[in-house]
């Protein structure tokens, strides 16, 4: 048995226990996909059912990276300011980070940097998605949030591969997903993914996950993992420029993007597949992450 198979065997045979039944969040995903009909009442009530999750939803929508004028206290109401797609997000947000024995991670695993990127990415592609006629920014917006869970599970599931997959990728130059490509025959994209799958949730969101490192091959679901990977690349080469605060939180750019800014030629080309600049998207992140408070949701997560 081959290291990828052995993996995906291993995560299905044993998966990690979400805070709640995995079933609460099909029928959260039924309830608020883009055709539901279902009253808030209904969400509300899907949400209240997980013991405890009420309490941690509410405390997220109530924190300063929403920024709202007055608290919110009851699930319903949260679901009629933020919006059904975004409680969704949240609940998927806080059963990932509740999920995770932090005992088994590598201690070089950075948590806050995690969550930070997460949440640019999430960002990120719901501003591209919201360009483009058609796609569905709030599905992007979570999978956004989610496109790294295969990189947690490895480091859970596999904390000496992910290990050795760092420092290869650091020795040789080289993307996470092609050292992982080379150590275990699969990029983190595929093992989010397979996991997402395991929990019965729809190709809609799965599929941009498992392909956004190769997204020419999602077929119907090819723009929104084009979405993914180019949300992604782009934070990415934002955070190397950036450096990293004390806290372990990207830096801003005060001086705004360099005259001279070398985007990679793959970034180029599938910004370009989806008929965006990508140095104009990176300044209208600049702008958008300013305004975001994202530490404070990091701070609720990690």
């Amino acid at each position: 048995m081959n290291a990828a198979q052995a993996l995906l065997d291993d995560l299905l045979r044993r998966p990690p226990e979400l805070p709640y039944d995995p079933g609460l969040l099909r029928e959260l995903f039924d309830s608020t996909r883009d055709n539901s009909m279902a009253p808030l009442s209904v969400v509300a009530g899907v949400v209240n059912k997980a013991q405890g999750l009420a309490t941690r939803v509410l405390s997220l929508a109530n924190s300063a990276y929403y920024g709202l004028q007055s608290e919110v206290t009851s699930v319903q109401r949260a679901v009629a300011v933020l919006g059904m797609a975004e409680i969704r997000a949240l609940v998927l947000a806080l059963g990932v980070s509740r999920m995770i024995d932090r005992s088994r991670l590598p201690a070089a695993f950075d948590l806050r940097s995690y969550w930070s990127h997460q949440l640019s990415v999430a960002a990120g592609c719901r501003l591209l998605a919201r360009r483009l006629p058609g796609c569905d920014g709030e599905t992007c917006y979570t999978a956004g949030l989610l496109h790294d869970l295969g990189k947690l599970l490895i480091a859970a599931y596999r904390p000496e591969d992910w290990t050795a997959i760092r420092q290869l990728a650091r020795d040789e130059n080289l993307m996470d997903s092609e050292a992982e490509d080379l150590l275990l025959g699969l990029d983190h994209g595929v093992v989010g993914a397979r996991l997402l799958s395991f929990w019965d949730l729809p190709m809609a969101l799965t599929e941009p996950i498992n392909w956004h490192h190769a997204p020419h091959l999602a077929g119907e679901h090819e723009r929104a993992a084009l979405v993914v990977h180019v949300a992604d690349a782009a934070l990415r080469l934002r955070e190397r420029l950036a450096g990293r605060n004390a806290e372990g939180m990207p830096g801003n750019l005060p001086g705004g993007l360099p005259d001279d800014l070398l985007i990679p030629q793959g970034l180029d080309d599938a910004a370009r597949t989806l008929g965006v600049d990508v140095a104009a998207f990176m300044a209208e992140i600049e702008t958008l992450l300013e305004g975001e408070r994202i530490g404070q949701f990091v701070s609720q997560l990690a």
